[in-house]
């Protein structure tokens, strides 16, 4: 018999539509949400605090036994605390994959995540566990994660982390069955993620309409990308992530009283950035709380410069050749682990000409060496859930 298998955490975009839960049922709402004035937007956007996240719920959810259930995370942390508990999802329930990111980081106590993973009495997969930084980490370490950890030693468990450093943290740590597999995102659609490997060399930088991601309104380093790579006549494409939430980027309605268009995912407000006098041809800022409509509309783009890893990949899903910048440790971990293409922050910014040194570095790749590796890392992750008993 298969295991029953219940996933929490990180959740996919389709949890926008949960309009209530009781006990092991959860309800959606029929009608999609329509964010179009600024409150509505920004609200929608605090759900998920940032849009890239929604990738990670749902790469595990398609990676995992097709009977899995999701159930949101805060659902079972109001049981855990109102008295209800979880005894029912204790009888009904094999296993738990807690879908998850850089959990592992001085600015965030897992107190939430410790409540209710000490009240399930099952095994525990960590799917997607990452570092911040691990310098910060040896001391440091956030009372409610030290409990969190604590509570994951007490019985059978499995971390399966975004990379190499963080599975050497957990083992130095004393725990066991500790796998760098990567982040679940990144082995959704791999027919797609092959193909955008493949175009890589082929990309005329010059020409090409570009999709940016980045940190507008945190530093200008997105703004000398779009410069530098004009793509022809093509106007400059970003997408955003949490950018209205995190950093000086802000928004205000339009004579409609509207600051998003959903049908294409279009910011129809008025936008204010540092650095945006520095664009000849002002940015077209998109944002999508909908993968499928985010991939969709990537598709029709030829290139994606990205300084967000998660904003990179889901133009890889859908077929779009992809550079990373790699910005940070988090970052660097999770490349230096799948070897997608990159380069580092330090050497883009400083070539003396951005666009030649991106064009120069497309051409020396190898795409077949890129594509097996890809397909080497995606056995491995999809073969670690089969022996975890997850997997399909």
């Amino acid at each position: 018999m298969p295991a029953r298998i219940l996933v929490t955490g990180i959740p996919g975009h389709y949890t926008r539509l949960v309009n209530g839960a009781h006990g092991l049922s959860v309800s959606y709402a029929e009608r999609q949400k329509q964010p179009e004035t600024k409150e509505e937007f920004l609200q929608e956007l605090r759900n998920i605090s940032n849009t890239g996240n929604y990738l990670i719920g749902e790469g595990a959810l398609r990676a995992l036994s097709p009977h899995a259930k999701h159930v949101p995370f805060w659902h079972l942390y109001n049981c855990a605390k109102n008295g209800v508990g979880l005894d029912e999802f204790n009888a009904n329930f094999d296993i738990c994959v807690f879908t998850c990111a850089n959990l592992l980081r001085k600015g965030l106590s897992a107190d939430a995540e410790a409540d209710v993973l000490e009240k399930l009495k099952m095994p525990i997969v960590m799917l997607g566990i990452g570092q911040q930084n691990r310098k910060d980490l040896e001391n440091n370490l956030p009372e409610g994660t030290k409990r969190l950890l604590a509570i994951l030693k007490d019985r059978e468990h499995f971390f399966l982390t975004r990379g190499f450093e963080t599975e050497g943290f957990l083992k130095d740590q004393g725990f066991k069955f500790v796998r760098p597999t990567g982040c679940p995102s990144v082995y959704f659609m791999p027919d797609n993620m092959r193909k955008s490997l493949k175009k890589l060399p082929e990309v005329d930088v010059s020409k090409a309409r570009t999709i940016f991601s980045g940190y507008l309104g945190g530093n200008q380093d997105t703004v000398l990308d779009a410069k530098a790579l004009p793509g022809g006549d093509s106007v400059p494409q970003y997408v955003v992530q949490d950018e209205f939430l995190h950093f000086d980027m802000s928004v205000e309605p339009n004579a409609e009283g509207r600051v998003y268009d959903t049908a294409s995912g279009t910011m129809v407000g008025n936008l204010a950035y540092p650095g945006a006098d520095r664009l000849g041809k002002p940015f077209q800022v998109r944002t999508f709380f909908d993968t499928n409509q985010w991939r969709a509309w990537a598709s029709s783009m030829d290139f994606n410069l990205g300084r967000r890893f998660h904003g990179s990949i889901i133009a890889m899903q859908a077929g779009v050749p992809s550079l990373m910048v790699a910005v940070d440790d988090r970052m660097r971990e999770m490349l230096g682990y799948t070897g997608l293409p990159a380069v580092d922050i330090n050497e883009i910014d400083g070539a003396e000409n951005r666009s030649e040194f991106v064009a120069a570095h497309l051409s020396k790749l190898n795409a077949s060496e890129l594509v097996d590796r890809y397909s080497d890392r995606e056995r491995a992750f999809r073969s670690t859930l089969r022996e975890i008993g997850i997997g399909q």
